[in-house]
């Protein structure tokens, strides 16, 4: 089990210790293959958590940041596409 796994099963046990969620009768909680249940984290404890996204469009994104900051723009101050 890789840090990456362990981090994601940690973060489901709190996310379960803080819904409501309960499953249908017919439905059972499963944990994907390779994660291992660690029981309950306890509700005292901080937990701190990082995620990491892909970036996508970045140059989309830089072109419309240029587009609403430039005074010249006819997007100048725009908040919306």
């Amino acid at each position: 089990m890789g840090p990456r796994s362990g981090l994601l099963g940690l973060f489901a046990l709190f996310v379960a210790g803080k819904c409501s969620y309960s499953p249908e009768p017919d439905q059972q909680r499963r944990l994907p293959p390779g994660w291992v249940s660690l029981g309950r984290a306890d509700p005292e404890e901080e937990l701190s958590l990082t995620f990491a996204l892909r970036q996508q469009n970045v140059k989309r994104l830089s072109e419309l940041v240029q587009a609403v900051s430039d005074p010249g723009s006819p997007r100048y101050g725009a908040r919306d596409q």
